[in-house]
């Protein structure tokens, strides 16, 4: 079964929002990731808009 890349990019801001809770010591990591899926979903969702 394939997953999708919404799919995909969901499970990945979830395992991002865990670690960033658990480890402080790399927030800016952490952070940096999230912001990368977020921009990532956006655009996504952007396209999708145009498309239809």
């Amino acid at each position: 079964m394939m997953i999708s890349r919404t799919e995909t990019l969901r499970i990945e801001r979830e395992k991002v929002l865990t670690n960033l809770a658990e480890n402080n010591g790399s927030r800016v990591k952490w952070l940096t990731a999230l912001m990368d899926i977020d921009d990532e979903m956006e655009q996504m969702a952007e396209k999708e808009i145009k498309a239809n």
